[in-house]
């Protein structure tokens, strides 16, 4: 219906008095602004409609907050949290990524200048386990230079010495929920012959079996058939991702 009422306003033919306009000065917006600071904006990654009360008292019981929070559906599926305190803001922002009924909950900080359907939220940060490195790789440099090529490298898990022995790399990256998960890159090191380092992700919730997507399960998956449903071991991915 909005998508509907913004085509037809844009072939209206306004009246004088319409296209009048009013300037909007420091004092009306101060307060929502001030407010703001202690805002994020949040989207469940789903395609079924989600309620407002239902994941409130959700969230309300995952996140354990010392001051409570405000909630509010600014547009449809995409709702507004306001939290008694930017120490319990900081607090989510920190634990994220987590979902809401198994599907991924994206949350973005307040952005003042936009409107609700000017908001995009597609990014989401995910601790990335990289493994199959020699032990030379296990450096800081290593886990930045393969993290860059999945998104921005956001924080690295390495103490002061700049080398970790451990089973896999650990990465915190923000990735871009539009794509398909990457399973791994080709990494070659000091010019010697190329190998293939798989990831996994931690805290994965449903993703799609067939298509890699965030956005759905394999049994909402568009592009899957009933045959490939019922004989999955041709898929390309699989639990296997999740860390």
């Amino acid at each position: 219906m909005a998508e509907e009422l913004e085509e037809l306003w844009k072939k209206l033919s306004f009246t004088e008095e319409e296209a009048e306009d009013i300037e909007l000065g420091s004092g009306s917006t101060r307060v929502a602004i001030k407010r703001g600071k202690n805002c994020v904006v949040l989207k469940v990654l789903s395609h079924r409609s989600i309620s407002l009360d239902t994941l409130r008292k959700s969230l309300r019981m995952m996140w354990k907050l010392n001051k409570g929070m405000q909630m509010f559906e600014i547009e449809e599926d995409l709702f507004l949290v306001e939290f008694g305190d930017g120490k319990d803001k900081k607090k989510v922002l920190d634990i994220s990524p987590r979902s809401y009924e198994k599907q991924l909950v994206l949350i973005q900080d307040f952005e003042a200048e936009l409107t609700p359907k000017e908001i995009e939220l597609k990014w989401s940060p995910f601790w990335v386990q990289m493994f199959n490195l020699p032990l030379k790789c296990r450096t800081r440099e290593t886990r930045v230079a393969i993290g860059r090529k999945l998104g921005e490298v956001l924080e690295v898990d390495v103490p002061e010495s700049r080398v970790q022995w451990a089973k896999c790399l650990r990465v915190k990256i923000w990735i871009d929920v539009t794509r398909r998960l990457v399973r791994g890159k080709m990494v070659t090191i000091e010019g010697g012959e190329s190998r293939w380092i798989n990831f996994k992700y931690e805290w994965l919730p449903n993703f799609c079996y067939n298509c890699g997507m965030l956005s759905h399960a394999l049994r909402d998956c568009p592009n899957s058939s009933e045959n490939l449903l019922q004989k999955n071991n041709n898929l390309q991915d699989g639990v296997w991702l999740r860390g």
